[in-house]
């Protein structure tokens, strides 16, 4: 099956990178968000810009990052990475620690960084600057991913508050040797099409079709339910959820055709 994975994020960073250890001697990890910008999307009416996590935990590119500040302008490429990760809350009425074992986490894991600029002495003059400089200069580069994988969802329509939209997991097999996770064979990011192209894909995608997206990425929080097991109160807490929103979609291989179509209706109205 054909498969690619591909980010492009450039944009500035909101806050210096926080540096940690995997609990190895030597063993660093690094994170940091950065602050991009969309071209529009027919039918999205999501943010103007997007905060994207960029996570790395190798060794070849660890100084370089170690070396970025805030404000700092930069050019990454690198593959999307979903992880399944352990997520801690706290009951509110009983203080009882609890762990959702299935939360996922979705960020960018860097090939190479290039440190264009730093905007932190043109903020201090204005504020805004930063963004305008996103928007005038990078505005088609700034938040770019290309992935090709196999759905492996049955799409459905949803309402999203943004509009509706129709969703669906992608299969997106790995590529990029990432030593840390040679564990992990595929990355499954949910796919949110919008407007016309989210008729198309209800209509004629299915489990197992092989599509190439040509999209962003999106960060939103959500409210992650949970009932404590210590004394049954039901609460919630804010959760990350990351998205892909398609500027286009090709389709390649193994989704309906109307004349499929039209034969399951048929076999439907036997």
């Amino acid at each position: 099956m054909a498969t690619h994975n591909q980010a492009r994020m450039l944009g500035f960073l909101t806050q210096d990178p926080i540096v940690g250890n995997l609990g190895e001697e030597g063993a660093e990890k690094i994170f940091f968000q950065i602050r991009t910008t969309r071209r529009a999307i027919d039918g999205y009416k999501g943010p103007e810009f997007e905060d994207i996590i960029i996570f790395y935990d190798g060794t070849d590119l660890m100084s370089k990052l170690k070396d970025l500040k805030k404000y700092d302008l930069v050019d990454i490429k690198g593959v999307v990475n979903v992880l399944i990760t352990p997520k801690k809350s706290i009951c509110p009425n009983c203080k009882q620690e609890h762990i959702k074992f299935n939360g996922t986490s979705t960020f960018i894991y860097p090939i190479s960084c290039i440190k264009l600029d730093s905007l932190a002495t043109s903020r201090e003059s204005n504020a805004d600057i930063p963004e305008q400089i996103l928007k005038k200069h990078y505005e088609e580069v700034s938040n770019q991913v290309l992935l090709i994988g196999k759905v492996a969802s049955e799409p459905e329509i949803i309402d999203t508050g943004r509009g509706q939209a129709c969703r669906y997991m992608l299969s997106v097999d790995r590529k990029y040797y990432i030593n840390t996770q040679d564990e992990i064979t595929a990355d499954f990011p949910w796919i949110y099409t919008f407007d016309e192209q989210a008729e198309w894909d209800e209509k004629y995608l299915q489990k197992g079709s092989v599509i190439l997206v040509d999209g962003i990425m999106h960060n939103g929080r959500i409210d992650s339910r949970v009932e404590c097991e210590n004394c049954g109160t039901k609460y919630t807490f804010k959760d990350l959820k990351s998205e892909f929103i398609p500027y286009s979609i090709e389709y390649l291989s193994d989704f309906k055709t109307d004349e499929d179509i039209e034969l399951e209706h048929l076999v439907e109205n036997l």
